[in-house]
């Protein structure tokens, strides 16, 4: 908790000191721990490493899981800008002489997110027939007790923040909620989703089966502990510095030291949690 704080403190300061536009997360701090807890609250909260550090962040993103979660049920492709974009793609294949018909999910990332860094992405075209919507405030505001200018700025920092971490090349996992998980790896990028959501778009068992053993969709439980050449991982929205094994080559050292070197420059260390 105190890592990350310090994390956007440096990002802010730097900013100003550096003549740039500044950069400001007013609304993160305000849902942070610090900002709802005090005293004996936060001494307590130090021993439980089970508590995400900004909880009113993780709350405003689980429902923004939720939305994507329910408008691809309703067979909507959903976009949260500054992401990407959902949608449920459906096909026939032949097996045995019987054509069966498969559905899953799939997510392109954003084009401005992917140049970034020259992100490796495959993107699927949404079908000209399907609606497209955008992630909605007034929607995710209404079941959490955020009003829907901080579930705005809520995601806007977030999202920020996130870009920020890919610049300086660091690796990420953004996690939605009964979702899945965008894994980046380098210039590699995973968009796994949970079994049980698989599960709800497939309708069965044995179609979910299918998809993961034709590698059609990847698990989330498969990208969970998937190397980084750092040894860990910025997980969002959690806001937490997660250790993964480590993957480590030549070309992947010099990378990391120009990357802890960039960040360093700007007075900014991650330490791995546990």
């Amino acid at each position: 908790s105190k890592n990350m704080e310090a994390l956007i403190t440096n990002l802010e300061l730097c900013s100003k000191a550096d003549g740039y536009r500044t950069v400001a997360f007013p609304t993160l701090r305000n849902l942070g721990v610090s900002g709802v807890l005090t005293g004996r609250e936060v001494a307590d909260l130090a021993l439980d490493v089970s508590l995400p550090c900004f909880p009113g962040v993780v709350t405003v993103w689980s429902s923004v899981s939720k939305h994507v979660r329910q408008k691809l049920l309703q067979r909507k492709a959903v976009s949260v800008i500054g992401l990407g974009t959902f949608h449920i793609q459906k096909w026939g294949s032949s097996e045995n002489g019987e054509v069966l018909t498969f559905q899953r999910p799939v997510f392109s990332l954003s084009r401005a997110v992917a140049q970034i860094r020259r992100l490796k992405a495959a993107s699927v075209p949404v079908p000209g027939e399907m609606k497209k919507v955008s992630v909605s405030y007034k929607k995710i505001c209404s079941d959490i007790p955020y009003s829907e200018k901080v579930v705005q700025s809520c995601m806007q920092e977030t999202l920020n923040f996130f870009h920020f971490v890919l610049r300086n090349r660091e690796d990420t996992d953004f996690i939605l909620k009964g979702v899945g998980t965008l894994a980046i790896r380098g210039t590699q990028v995973t968009m796994a989703f949970c079994k049980a959501f698989l599960l709800s778009v497939s309708g069965s068992t044995s179609m979910v089966e299918k998809l993961l053993v034709k590698k059609w969709v990847v698990s989330d439980k498969e990208v969970s502990l998937s190397p980084s050449r750092f040894g860990h991982v910025h997980q969002f929205p959690q806001f937490e510095i997660r250790a993964v094994p480590r993957r480590a080559s030549l070309a992947d050292k010099e990378m990391f030291t120009e990357s802890e070197s960039a960040l360093g420059s700007m007075g900014i260390r991650g330490n791995v949690s546990d």
